[in-house]
C-alpha cells in the first residue's frame, strides 16, 4: 500500500475552501480540506450528496460551476498551482495531465460524434498523435478498455453502446494522454453491479499502466474500501476521517463513517418486513395477488427476421403483503416483466392475472379498478414527476384523474400522504427541482399510495440514490408494508439491496428465470453460476467474507 508521505506525491491540496454564491448569500461547500495523492495510489473520497466530494474533484481541474470559487487554499499538481493558473494553462492541463471520468457517460460524450473520433480528438488536441497514428492508438485504447471488436466499434455513435461500454469509452478517453491524475466522479453509480465490477477493474488496470494517481469519488463506503488504498470521508464540506481503507472499515472513528457503513447494502443488516399488527409476514399459500404464467414478450428488430425475445415463458407469483424481487443485469428482462405486471405492455404469450382475473381482458371500469390497485414507482423520480407541478399537485393528480373527492378532500389527502412518507408539509408548495433525490422519490411513493393500491411495482427505485437516502427509502417501504399490508414487486440489479427487503427473489437472465428462492438461500447456496457472479460483484462482499 502506498504511503503518500514517502512516495511521489502528484496532487497536493492544502486548506482548500470553496464557496458558492446563492440568493441567500455565500455557501461554503468545502472547508479547510488537506489531501495528498501519490503516483500509483487510489484515494477514495466518500460521502452523501452535498458532502462536498464532487466539489473537491471539480476544484482539482478548476471546473466549478459559474457561481463557485476557491476562496482560500491551494491545489498543486506537482509544481503547478492549479488555483493560480490562467485558463490557457488549464486547457493544456485538462485531459493531458488530469483525466476525468464523469458520472453520466451520455453527458460526457458528444452524441453526434463517433466514439473513435472523440478519442482521436483528445489525442490530437494535446499533441499525442495525429492522422492514422491517432486512429490506431484510439482503437488500441478501446481494446484495452475492454471494448470487443474495437476496430468496428470505432465508427459507432454513443447511443449504440450500452451504459457500461460508454463508461469504458470515457475511461479510455480520460487515460488517452497518460495523465498524472485521474478523477473518477461516481463513475459506476448507474451501472449494474457486474458491469460496475468489470468497469472498475478495467479502470484500475489502465490507471496502473500509466502510473496515474486516482481520486475515486463515491457515496458507497464498501465500494471505496474494496477499490482504494486510502479512504477519505467527507461530511458537510469537511474531512471527518481518513486512513488506510481496511482501518476505516474495521475501526471507524467518526459517527458519520459508522452510519455510512451501516447503510452500505453489502454490509447492512437485513430488514424484516412484517404485517400490520407486528405479526409475522403472511404465508405464501392461497391465491396470490399477482401471477405470471408462461409470460412471453417479443419485440420486432429492424433488419432481423426474428423478433427479440425479452421475456421467455416467465412464471412468477406475488403473494399479498409480501415483497418479491426480480434481480438481474440490464437486458435480463426484469423491467419488461414489471411492465407486463402493470399492463403497460401486453404479453405475447402466457397469462398475467391480478386478484384472480386475467388483466389482458380488463376493460372500462374493471381496467380503471386495476389501475387503482397496481401503482408504479420508477427509477428516476425527476423524470417521472411533472416539473411544472407543485408537490401537492403531483400527489393529488391520481385522485383527480380517478375523480376521488372534492378539492378539500384531496387537500387533506395530500397532507396525510406527505406525512405518511415522512415529508414536511411545507414542501407541498415546492416543485420537483427544489427537492433532493430522496425527497423526490418519497413524493413518487406518496403519489403511488394516493389510490390505496394493493401492489406497488418499484423499478430500480433506489438504484440512483446515496446509500443513506437509499436506506431511508427501504425503511419506509418496510414500514408502509407493515402498516398498509402492501405487496411489492421490487426490480433491482443489486442482490445486496434485494437481500435487505425481499421475502422471495427471482433471478433473471436473457429473459428467463434461472432460479428463485428466499434471499438467504440464494446468497448462501446459489444454484447458477450467473447468480454467483451477481453475488461476487456485491461491493463489500469480500470484506464481509474476510
Amino acid at each position: 500500500m502506498t504511503d503518500p508521505g514517502a512516495a511521489d506525491v502528484v496532487l497536493s491540496i492544502r486548506d482548500l475552501t470553496v464557496a458558492f454564491s446563492t440568493s441567500r448569500g455565500d455557501v461554503e461547500a468545502v472547508r479547510g480540506v488537506d489531501l495528498d495523492v501519490a503516483a500509483g495510489e487510489t484515494v477514495a473520497v466518500v460521502g452523501e450528496s452535498g458532502s462536498g466530494k464532487s466539489t473537491l474533484a471539480a476544484s482539482v481541474n478548476r471546473l466549478l460551476a459559474d457561481n463557485g470559487r476557491i476562496t482560500s487554499g491551494s491545489v498543486m499538481l506537482r509544481d503547478l498551482d492549479i488555483t493560480a493558473a490562467d485558463e490557457r494553462t488549464l486547457r493544456g492541463v485538462r485531459g493531458s495531465r488530469i483525466g476525468l471520468v464523469p458520472q453520466d457517460p451520455m453527458t460526457g460524450l458528444n452524441p453526434v460524434m463517433r466514439v473513435g473520433a472523440q478519442i482521436v480528438e483528445a489525442l490530437e488536441v494535446h499533441g499525442r498523435a495525429s492522422g492514422p497514428a491517432a486512429r490506431t492508438e484510439a482503437v488500441a485504447l478501446l481494446t484495452r478498455a475492454g471494448i470487443a471488436d474495437a476496430d468496428a466499434r470505432f465508427g459507432q455513435y454513443p447511443h449504440e453502446f450500452s451504459g457500461g461500454m460508454r463508461q469504458r469509452v470515457l475511461i479510455a478517453m480520460a487515460l488517452a494522454c497518460r495523465p498524472e491524475v485521474l478523477l473518477a466522479d461516481e463513475p459506476t453509480s448507474a451501472l449494474d453491479v457486474t458491469v460496475q465490477r468489470l468497469v472498475l477493474d478495467q479502470m484500475a488496470e489502465l490507471a496502473a499502466d500509466v502510473g496515474a494517481a486516482v481520486v475515486l469519488i463515491t457515496h458507497d463506503l464498501a465500494l471505496a474500501a474494496e477499490r482504494a488504498d486510502r479512504v477519505v470521508v467527507m461530511y458537510r464540506g469537511e474531512i471527518v476521517e481518513s486512513g488506510p481503507a481496511h482501518e476505516v472499515i474495521s475501526r471507524p472513528r467518526h459517527e458519520y463513517t459508522r452510519r455510512l457503513l451501516a447503510a452500505a447494502p453489502g454490509l447492512a443488516e437485513r430488514k424484516v418486513a412484517v404485517t400490520a399488527g407486528g405479526g409475522p409476514a403472511p404465508a405464501t399459500d392461497g391465491e396470490p395477488l399477482l401471477r405470471l404464467t408462461g409470460a412471453v414478450k417479443r419485440y420486432p428488430m429492424p433488419g432481423r427476421a426474428e423478433p427479440f425475445l425479452a421475456v421467455d415463458h416467465v412464471d412468477l407469483t406475488v403473494p399479498r403483503g409480501r415483497t418479491v424481487a426480480i434481480v438481474g443485469e440490464s437486458g435480463s428482462g426484469k423491467s419488461t416483466t414489471a411492465r407486463l405486471a402493470l399492463r403497460l405492455e401486453a404479453a405475447d404469450g402466457g397469462t398475467v392475472t391480478f386478484d384472480g382475473r386475467d388483466v389482458a381482458g380488463l376493460r372500462g371500469k374493471d381496467l380503471l379498478g386495476f389501475r387503482r390497485s397496481v401503482q408504479p414507482v420508477f427509477q428516476n423520480p425527476y423524470a417521472s414527476l411533472d416539473p411544472r407541478y407543485t408537490v401537492a399537485q403531483v400527489v393529488a393528480e391520481p385522485l383527480e384523474v380517478h375523480r376521488i373527492g372534492d378539492r378539500a378532500h384531496r387537500r387533506r389527502a395530500v397532507a396525510e400522504l406527505l406525512e405518511q412518507v415522512a415529508l414536511p408539509a411545507e414542501l407541498a408548495g415546492r416543485r420537483p427541482h427544489e427537492l433532493s433525490g430522496g425527497q423526490r422519490q418519497r413524493v413518487a411513493i406518496a403519489r403511488a399510495l394516493a389510490l390505496g393500491p394493493d401492489l406497488v411495482v418499484l423499478d430500480e427505485a433506489v438504484s440512483a440514490l446515496d446509500v443513506l437516502v437509499q436506506e431511508q427509502i427501504l425503511d419506509l417501504m418496510v414500514e408502509l408494508q407493515r402498516d398498509l399490508g402492501l405487496a411489492y414487486l421490487f426490480i433491482s440489479h443489486d442482490l445486496a439491496v434485494v437481500r435487505l427487503v425481499a421475502h422471495e427473489v427471482y433471478v433473471m437472465r436473457h429473459g428467463r428465470v434461472v432460479e428463485h428462492g428466499e434471499p438467504e438461500q440464494i446468497l448462501t447456496a446459489p444454484a447458477e453460476e450467473y447468480t454467483r457472479r451477481l453475488i461476487d460483484a456485491i461491493p463489500g462482499r469480500s470484506l464481509v467474507r474476510s
